[in-house]
């Protein structure tokens, strides 16, 4: 019984630690995305901050609910 407890406790472990570092991966795919994008947005609109440009890029993969304008049905 108790073996079987430990068992579990490991492998809950296990499965969070992977967890965490699939979401932390994910969370610097999105920044390197920016990073990359950076010089290209700068191109098309001169006159952006680069918070704004981070704005209207999330905007743009942000889910469809949230968004506002002619696109929103």
């Amino acid at each position: 019984m108790m073996k079987k407890l430990w068992l579990g406790l490991a492998a809950l472990v296990l499965v969070m630690g992977m967890g965490t570092s699939v979401y932390a991966a994910a969370i610097d795919k999105e920044d390197s995305f920016f990073e990359k994008m950076l010089p290209f947005a700068k191109q098309m609109h001169p006159d952006l901050t680069d918070t704004q440009i981070k704005d209207m890029i999330d905007n743009c993969h942000s889910d469809s609910k949230n968004r506002g304008g002619m696109m929103n049905f």
